[in-house]
């Protein structure tokens, strides 16, 4: 349903207010940058959000991702207010540590043995410290349009144009460990590849990239030669981890990796994440001697809100992957012919529940392709989304939840019908 153009002005007055206390105004820095304004939720019922106003905007930001159940899945917010009932217990030792881990180890191929965290950041670096232990080296093999967090050693060559520190006041000299390469090139992997690098670390599907699958034959061959060459290869699953199927891409591509880094949907909602790796690969930690520390890791209420998500997605996975991909593909077909119907030159690409616009290109087959789209475009098409009353991530992601319905996909069609007409005018009228 389109929405009122005013009801913007309540989310430029908080904007107002939040930039005289809280730096940007947000409280992570892609979240100010939504268009026609930042809308500010007041409340979230399955698939919904509702601004201060009580407009209703239709979810795919979906937390940037981790909301595969929604915003109110029952049985998570069960467990949680189960667990709350029990007290915080933080830094406690509780039994729901060895459940979740057990869950883990039973739905993740790689996973042998696993340790908790409290973001994807924060277990990519325990993953990147496990294989330096491992292996005492040092070095490490990161690919261009790759993300893995915004710490200084790894928070670099986030797109495939630059190769330098993905933001200013970085450490450079912190990243002198990395080796940059072309996501894709096994053959330049080959020629670099040497007894002196620790890992391999990748998204072995480029969800945050913009949705592209692995060329043909690229992990088998990084998996050959991590394992010619003794270094670890670690999969960054934190997005497609329990989200592209109950095994992550992994499971999905038959390849498996001896670290995997997970998180988001796996706390539907919550903040956790976890190293999960073979009993060979996770021995530093296992044994005690590399420190792994966190306050927060494996809090009681994060660990059940997880236990209750992955229970959910172990046992109803053959109904609910399936479900989500063609509701996925209904979108994608919608948005494909709302862009073709109004001359608007966009790509859309899919990968399971996760989609991806782009305009200013017909086709984006490939991560390089990236640096030719035109994201400031998409950035105002989905304001115009928005508008009608539909809210993806700005830079043109979308995910599908189980709590999407066929009524939603379908005024979600209908929108981007709506939202393409009114884009095409306003920059015709601007250009």
């Amino acid at each position: 349903m389109p929405i009122d153009p005013a009801a913007f002005s309540h989310a430029r007055i908080y904007r107002e207010r939040a930039l005289k206390t809280l730096s940007y105004g947000v409280s992570s820095t892609p979240r100010g940058n939504q268009l026609p304004a930042p809308i500010v939720a007041a409340r979230a019922e399955e698939a919904h959000v509702y601004d201060a106003t009580g407009n209703r905007f239709i979810d795919y930001a979906a937390g940037y991702g981790p909301l595969i159940l929604g915003h109110t899945p029952a049985c998570v917010v069960d467990a949680v207010k189960n667990e709350l009932d029990r007290g915080l217990r933080t830094a406690s030792v509780h039994a729901g540590e060895a459940e979740l881990a057990e869950l883990v180890c039973a739905t993740l191929p790689s996973a042998e043995k696993c340790a908790f965290l409290s973001s994807g950041t924060e277990a990519v670096q325990l993953a990147l410290r496990i294989a330096r232990a491992a292996t005492g080296r040092t070095r490490i093999v990161k690919f261009r349009g790759n993300y893995h967090g915004w710490m200084d050693s790894i928070h670099a060559a986030n797109s495939v144009t630059g190769d330098g520190p993905g933001t200013l006041g970085q450490d450079p000299d912190a990243c002198r460990a990395l080796t940059i390469l072309d996501w894709g090139d096994a053959k330049g992997l080959a020629e670099v590849l040497s007894t002196e690098f620790a890992a391999v670390i990748l998204e072995p599907v480029a969800i945050n990239g913009g949705c592209f699958m692995p060329p043909d034959g690229f992990l088998q061959e990084v998996r050959r030669l991590t394992r010619e060459k003794g270094a670890m290869l670690i999969f960054d699953e934190v997005i497609t981890g329990y989200r592209l199927a109950l095994g992550g891409a992994q499971e999905r591509l038959g390849v498996t990796p001896d670290l995997s880094v997970i998180g988001k949907a796996m706390g539907s909602g919550l903040p956790i994440g976890a190293v999960a790796g073979s009993d060979e690969a996770m021995e530093p930690v296992s044994s005690g001697k590399l420190f792994h520390r966190g306050t927060f890791n494996g809090n009681p209420v994060s660990v059940a809100a997880s236990i209750a998500c992955i229970t959910y997605l172990r046992d109803n996975a053959p109904r609910l992957y399936p479900g989500l991909d063609t509701m996925a593909g209904t979108l994608e077909r919608g948005a494909t012919a709302a862009f073709a119907a109004h001359g608007i030159t966009a790509a859309v690409n899919r990968i399971g529940s996760a989609l991806q616009i782009a305009l200013g290109l017909p086709a984006m087959p490939s991560l390089a392709d990236t640096a030719r789209a035109d994201f400031a475009a998409t950035q105002r098409f989905s304001g115009a989304l928005l508008r009608q009353g539909v809210q993806i991530i700005g830079r043109g992601l979308s995910y599908v939840g189980a709590a999407h319905t066929e009524q939603d996909i379908a005024e979600t069609v209908e929108a981007y019908a709506r939202a393409a007409e009114t884009f095409r005018r306003e920059e015709r009228v601007a250009g």
